[in-house]
């Protein structure tokens, strides 16, 4: 009797500590200063390593670095949480654990889910909190500011102005630059997380996977028919709203685009989910942190609950990636539009303003989601570049792509676009990007290619970021962004396709000529003049030149279709 009386006094005092105990000082003692504010000032670039610092001196599974310096000189932090303690990639990736890369802020001005990062940062380094104990099956990552040069400015852009989120594929800005390869090609998330302002109203997190036909579709999948749906059921339990990035009407919700030179899309043609949070501008400050906090806390819960589906996700895509550019297999994406998926769907929109503002719950409408292919192209086995394209190898070297180098010269069965049009506009903040136009058929020849030309191989983790990358036509590639100015073709009746003059266009061994030309070689040769001597060399290259059937000016990337044995080195860096 004595014996069981303590054992219920001993579940009693358990019970009642557990009630009345505190949760751990940490959570309680460290606060952000947008907390310590009410919510009303956001924390300053300052504070943000100050309070960064302090959750890390509180640890035992938090390391805190920089991933790399701003234009501007200041250090772009980032934390990595983790039991046991995680110090290298390698360590991540040996853990059998998902990796998850959580980030915001490359648009300097939206600052919302950047403090969701920073008080979820605090929760998970904090011993004995719901948050912390994820670390048993999660490894996370949390870069909490990319832009802190535009944070300082509360502009979208950089110091530069220019918008970050859209040089993914240029990677011509220091700041994102670092975050892209000093954290997301370096870590290999399974999961990485774009936290903005933006989307509609009466949502409280607006989001979007991979969006391009050409990553893996099942990546985009999982996010639409898995993680979505988790988060929503997260969100919908602390009372809050999510939905699909960006808006909609009675008819359709539209969704965001389909550039890789995006975030969400990027990570998509680098087989990880990558995944945009966009807090909607004018909802309350606390509200959209805490909002903000549940959702990026339901991406860890998702991972760490569904780490087998999700890593053995992620795996397939790389390993298929590497398959298909192996066998040349199947045909690559080159343009897409926004299409209707083939279900429908409800959601809530905003109508009206001010107090005659009103909620309308649409039924059976659209979803405008579905990437649809509107010009694709058979895969290679690889791509050749000429020795002087040392500007597009670099680029390509960039995003951690295999380069290879002929070691002699080789003569190669191989396919190129033959190119009609070339076009320079402004995109964003690039003045002078390039788009060519090729004819469907391509030219297909023999033809020998010099020690020291570049190799891509397709059959790369990296595969179909390299294809996007080197097709001509697609919108985000090594011509678009001028790497390849200097060896483009010459185009006959675009103005010497760069808005220039010129009487000779080459393209290798293509030649055409102006026809004020021909009439000058015509007189040299003694021609139009009554009893003119002629000159019989002259009048013999004349008859050549006139003859001669001109070649079509090709796009100086060329493809070997099928699977071969190459002569080659792996160039370093």
């Amino acid at each position: 009797m004595n014996r069981l009386r303590k054992l219920y006094l001993i579940g009693f005092l358990t019970v009642l500590l557990a009630v009345l105990l505190p949760i751990p000082v940490l959570s309680q003692e460290i606060r952000t200063a947008h907390e310590e504010s009410n919510f009303e000032n956001y924390t300053s670039f300052e504070e943000m390593w100050d309070f960064l610092q302090k959750v890390q001196a509180s640890s035992t599974e938090m390391l805190l670095s920089d991933f790399g310096s701003t234009i501007e000189g200041r250090r772009q932090p980032y934390a990595v949480l983790s039991r046991p303690l995680i110090t290298q990639p390698w360590e991540a990736n040996a853990s059998g654990k998902p990796i998850v890369l959580l980030a915001a802020n490359v648009h300097g001005g939206e600052r919302t889910v950047r403090e969701s990062l920073l008080m979820l940062t605090r929760d998970l380094a904090a011993e004995g909190t719901d948050e912390n104990y994820l670390l048993d099956d999660v490894v996370v990552i949390i870069a909490p500011s990319i832009n802190c040069d535009g944070f300082v400015r509360a502009t979208r852009g950089n110091s530069r102005g220019i918008d970050m989120n859209r040089d993914y594929i240029k990677l011509e800005q220091p700041a994102l630059s670092n975050f892209v390869q000093n954290l997301w090609l370096k870590w290999q998330p399974h999961i990485e997380l774009d936290g903005h302002n933006g989307g509609s109203y009466p949502y409280n997190i607006c989001y979007q996977g991979p969006a391009h036909a050409a990553s893996d579709q099942r990546l985009t999948e999982l996010c639409d028919q898995d993680i979505f749906p988790f988060v929503d059921k997260q969100m919908e339990r602390q009372g809050y709203k999510s939905w699909y990035y960006s808006g909609g009407d009675r008819q359709a919700w539209r969704t965001g685009l389909t550039d890789a030179r995006v975030n969400n899309v990027y990570g998509g043609f680098i087989n990880c989910i990558s995944i945009l949070y966009e807090s909607p501008g004018g909802q309350d400050r606390q509200i959209g942190a805490k909002s903000g906090y549940v959702a990026c806390r339901a991406l860890l819960e998702y991972a760490a609950e569904n780490k087998d589906k999700l890593m053995e996700c992620i795996d397939r895509a790389r390993r298929e990636t590497i398959e298909l550019g192996q066998k040349a297999a199947g045909d690559i994406a080159i343009a897409v539009e926004k299409g209707p998926q083939d279900y429908k769907v409800s959601y809530l929109i905003a109508e009206g303003r001010g107090e005659e503002r009103k909620i309308i719950e649409v039924t059976d409408a659209l979803l405008m989601s579905m990437p649809i292919v509107t010009k694709s192209r058979p895969r290679p086995y690889a791509y050749i570049l000429e020795p002087r394209a040392v500007k597009a190898i670099e680029l390509l070297h960039k995003h951690d792509i295999l380069i290879e180098v002929l070691q002699e010269d080789t003569e190669l069965d191989i396919e190129a676009y033959k190119v009609t049009n070339i076009d320079y506009a402004s995109q964003y903040d690039h003045p002078a990007s390039v788009a060519v136009t090729c004819e469907d058929d391509t030219l297909k020849e023999s033809r020998t290619f010099p020690k020291g030309s570049f190799i891509v191989r397709t059959g790369q983790v990296q595969g179909r970021l390299v294809t996007h990358m080197l097709e001509p036509e697609t919108n985000d590639n090594v011509i678009t962004w001028n790497s390849m100015d200097a060896l483009l073709p010459r185009v006959p009746g675009a103005g010497g396709g760069r808005g220039m003059p010129d009487p000779t266009i080459m393209a290798g061994r293509a030649r055409f000529a102006d026809p004020n030309q021909i009439a000058a070689m015509f007189q040299r040769a003694g021609g139009g003049r009554a009893g003119g001597r002629t000159d019989p060399e002259m009048a013999q290259r004349m008859r050549q030149f006139t003859q001669r059937q001109p070649r079509e000016a090709i796009i100086p990337i060329f493809k070997v279709m099928t699977p071969i044995p190459l002569p080659t080195r792996i160039l370093k860096d």
